[in-house]
């Protein structure tokens, strides 16, 4: 139990300094030190992505890019040596504690590609077309890439854990801070309603590190996103290169949330346009270069699986295949699996046309309806509430910006719900649209009476938060289990039959009858006959002898 406390400790402290050579923002607030924890997490995906171009993500290497940290610390140590950042570490790694403990890993996918594509990234350096082994591979989030970091001789294979927990602690803390200063001060405006709605729906509904997958830490950090544009129209000094950065991340994150990097450009106006040449903004056009690099090399697109983006001439592209999985992703979440009409079996007939409307509508929206219908219920009352005790109204307040917002957000809901409408692909989207629309109602009515009622919204929102993860704290003294991190190997003794070697000369792989987990590299459970290896230079290549047959 100590090791998990300690080493959620740890995670943090070594994270903000890379935070810090981004923001250099020398401000010690809660809410300051959050948001460079995020923005440390994706100054490490960038280093550990740069890195595999040339080198094995192993031990060796992770330490010693985690130890410039130190030296950082130690560099700005009025910063980094004060009550206020020590209560920030302590809070923030007691969250990702109690997401950590005792808690399992997203299944099936993590150990059919999350953990399998980690494992690959701490043995070898990139392997040119290993999408010809498993197809997932080139859906896997930049995380699995920051995970590879974590595992180093600090934290050792524990430490891929770290990130998602992470992004949620900095993302809850920077929001719970906010919203006790605009208590305290009794300053109930648009962002402060847009925060506490929101943050009603992660107490709600993403409180548990099993279902954090990839898709989770996308949706987080789209929620601060949308929070920073919200603040970001009444201050003067715009802060569109960081929003670039954090809609970039967010896209390599998720594919299927990449209208998101049109946010940024509500905040952009012809004064702004002369500040768009800045190291900020070159950091992520470079870091955008090099992920689209990385893309292609694994896979042979630009943005795998959009086949309109593969180039044809490379000998690992598999336009054919990459075609077909684009399909696939595209009709799954459209419930074709649930599809009984003998006409619409063929997926790519299924999901044209709207055919897909009828069978979607009684499967996915059902659980859509069922996740989101509570809590709409329940801020339609918090709304009622506010406008029905209200003594004042202000009519006159302009919300333009915030309109325009909301548009953009039905956009982005109307592109989910055209192409990938399953919940987790972008229920951000939904969840923003439906919190920012009640806002703006909410700051309508001037209730200033109302610090208690929202005070005690907010703890309330702590105490489910807690309370859902303290279930599995008390299960594991009840069934004394030794179990406090999350599991990312399989049993040896029962999957030593189900794994084959497989030799293609240059490269050798696990073909797994099961999952393959952590700890066999690289690692399919596809069976894959008309494979080859080649060498290209200093890199290894897997092509697929099948291509575009």
């Amino acid at each position: 139990m100590f090791n998990l406390l300690f080493v959620s400790f740890l995670g943090v402290i070594i994270t903000l300094p890379f935070g810090y050579l981004f923001l250099k923002n020398q401000e010690k607030t809660i809410s300051n030190y959050s948001k460079i924890l995020l923005y440390g997490i994706i100054v490490i995906s960038f280093i550990s992505i740069f890195l595999n171009f040339f080198t094995p993500l192993n031990q060796i290497i992770c330490t010693l890019i985690i130890l410039i940290s130190i030296l950082i610390i130690f560099k700005k140590k009025n910063f980094f040596f004060n009550l206020v950042f020590l209560k920030f570490s302590i809070i923030a790694s007691l969250i990702i504690f109690i997401l950590l403990f005792n808690s399992t890993v997203y299944r099936p996918d993590a150990y059919l590609y999350h953990l399998p594509f980690i494992d690959i990234l701490n043995e070898f350096k990139i392997i040119i077309g290993i999408t010809n082994l498993h197809h997932r591979f080139g859906h896997t989030s930049i995380l699995q890439y920051t995970s590879a970091i974590y595992n180093n001789l600090i934290f050792f294979e524990k430490g891929i854990f770290l990130p998602s927990a992470l992004i949620a602690s900095s993302i809850i803390l920077n929001f719970s801070s906010q919203l006790g200063n605009y208590i305290k001060k009794k300053y109930f405006n648009i962002h402060f309603f847009y925060l506490l709605f929101i943050t009603i729906f992660i107490a709600y509904k993403m409180n548990r590190y099993s279902e954090y997958g990839n898709d989770y830490p996308a949706h987080f950090i789209f929620y601060y996103i949308v929070s920073e544009i919200i603040l970001s129209f009444k201050n003067k000094n715009k802060n569109f290169s960081d929003l670039f950065l954090i809609s970039a991340f967010i896209l390599m994150n998720k594919l299927s949330m990449i209208f998101s990097m049109m946010l940024p450009f509500l905040i952009l106006n012809k004064i702004d346009k002369e500040k768009l040449f800045n190291y900020k903004n070159y950091f992520t056009t470079i870091f955008l270069l090099i992920w689209i690099i990385k893309n292609t090399l694994i896979s042979g697109c630009l943005f795998y699986p959009i086949s309109k983006t593969c180039l044809v001439d490379l000998p690992w592209a598999n336009i054919y295949k990459t075609n077909k999985v684009s399909i696939e992703t595209e009709a799954w979440s459209k419930s074709w699996n649930n599809e009984k009409n003998p006409k619409l079996l063929n997926q790519e007939v299924y999901i044209k046309n709207f055919n897909w409307i009828n069978t979607w509508s009684k499967n996915h929206f059902n659980k859509i309806g069922k996740i989101l219908f509570p809590y709409l219920i329940f801020l339609i009352l918090i709304t009622f509430y506010i406008v029905t005790t209200s003594k004042k109204t202000n009519k006159k307040i302009n919300h333009g910006k915030e309109l325009q917002l909301i548009l953009l957000l039905i956009i982005l809901t109307t592109l989910w719900f055209i192409k990938i409408p399953l919940f987790r692909f972008g229920f951000s989207y939904l969840v923003c649209l439906i919190s920012l629309f009640l806002a703006i109602i909410c700051v309508r009515y001037k209730n200033y009476e109302n610090k208690k009622i929202f005070f005690s919204l907010l703890l309330f929102c702590m105490i489910v938060f807690i309370g859902k993860n303290l279930l599995r704290v008390e299960n594991y003294f009840t069934e004394n289990t030794s179990n406090i991190w999350p599991k990312i190997k399989i049993q040896k003794n029962k999957n030593k039959n189900k794994l084959k070697k497989v030799d293609l000369g240059e490269i050798k792989y696990y073909e797994s009858l099961a999952e393959c987990g952590y700890g066999f590299a690289p690692c399919t459970h596809y069976k894959s006959l008309n494979l080859t290896s080649r060498n290209y230079k200093s890199f290894k290549a897997i092509i697929d002898n099948e291509k575009n047959n």
